[in-house]
């Protein structure tokens, strides 16, 4: 007895639905979805917390840096993430200013 054969003797008493998968055409066809006001609201307030999380712990990685506990890679490191949030805020301030003209 093969693992096929095995396989449908231990599910012989399950019934299996196969539903085809939609093309990407019919994926085209529909409209993007529009991210509610309250959503974005809510987006920034949670970047707003993380970027006040990350400022306290980059204030500690200098002082790390400062004493040689990290190197300057992993300085950089904090300072990028901090870069990236920024950059998210900006673009949710520039996507609310869109949608309101």
């Amino acid at each position: 007895m093969n693992k096929a054969d095995k396989f449908i003797t231990l599910f012989a008493d399950f019934d299996f639905i196969v539903q085809l998968k939609s093309s990407d055409s019919e994926n085209e066809t529909k409209s993007p979805t529009k991210v509610g006001m309250n959503n974005i609201q809510r987006a920034k307030s949670e970047l707003k917390k993380e970027l006040k999380r990350l400022n306290k712990e980059y204030s500690r990685a200098k002082k790390s840096f400062k004493s040689n506990k990290i190197n300057k890679q992993e300085l950089f490191d904090f300072e990028w993430r901090i870069f990236e949030i920024h950059e998210e805020l900006k673009r949710l301030d520039e996507d609310t200013s869109e949608s309101d003209q």
